[in-house]
């Protein structure tokens, strides 16, 4: 049974499963979960875990030693006990938006600058990417932006599949942007923007890339050499 649900379906609100064990009270590991955990660059599911009527907010979530873990706000979950988990969807929404968009942007950047992103933050209100980038010119970045939206008005499909990494690193095309930043796995979860852009990912997407809406350039910094970052919002 694979754990954690959101690999196959990014649009999965609610799942029911038994809880394999609780530490101190608020620490819930299930046997399997739609709640995505803080890691990659993407911030962690709220929601809450419902046994018999009685609600357990999740407050945070994270991956400890290949375990899901959710951190619920008050006591009285138990071994074996069976639960309803309930996805706090709009801020899943809202991060899988933004998500989807720095994919899009990383690969315009990319095609029109040659930069290699070195890092990323997702947010609620904006999101942030960091780029190599030689030549920092500001000017560029709103043009940037526009070819981006001008993509993401072609509404193309997303979907999710797996690679060999043996048969990625043969990929010309395949994560150009962050080729540099794949993990060395036996097998990789693709997202797949159809007729555009290729990258191994384990985070929640979009089915379509025309949901994003449009995106806004909010402002630009130099962080060193050779270091980038952009922040956008998307409305």
């Amino acid at each position: 049974m694979k754990q954690a649900l959101y690999l196959d379906d990014c649009y999965l609100k609610e799942f029911t499963a038994k809880v394999k064990s609780v530490k101190d009270d608020k620490f819930v590991v299930l046997d399997q979960t739609a709640f995505y955990p803080n890691m990659g660059g993407q911030p962690y599911d709220t929601g809450r875990l419902v046994r018999d009527g009685e609600e357990f907010p999740v407050v945070f979530v994270g991956k400890f030693s290949g375990e899901i873990s959710h951190e619920v706000s008050k006591p009285g979950l138990k071994t074996g006990d069976t639960v309803k988990g309930i996805i706090d969807w709009e801020r899943r929404y809202a991060l899988m938006k933004y998500h989807t968009a720095a994919h899009v942007l990383a690969r315009e950047i990319h095609n029109e600058a040659g930069a290699f992103t070195s890092g990323n933050q997702l947010g609620l209100d904006r999101s942030r990417i960091d780029f190599t980038l030689d030549d920092f010119d500001r000017e560029k970045i709103p043009g940037w932006i526009e070819e981006a939206n001008e993509i993401i008005a072609k509404k193309l499909p997303v979907e999710i599949g797996t690679i060999s990494y043996d048969d990625a690193q043969n990929d010309d095309n395949f994560s150009k942007p962050s080729k540099h930043l794949m993990p060395n796995l036996p097998e990789l979860r693709v997202i797949n923007i159809k007729g555009f852009d290729k990258q191994a990912c384990g985070g929640t997407h979009l089915k379509n890339i025309g949901e994003i809406g449009r995106i806004e350039f909010v402002k630009a910094e130099n962080k060193g050499k050779n270091n980038r970052r952009i922040y956008f919002k998307v409305v």
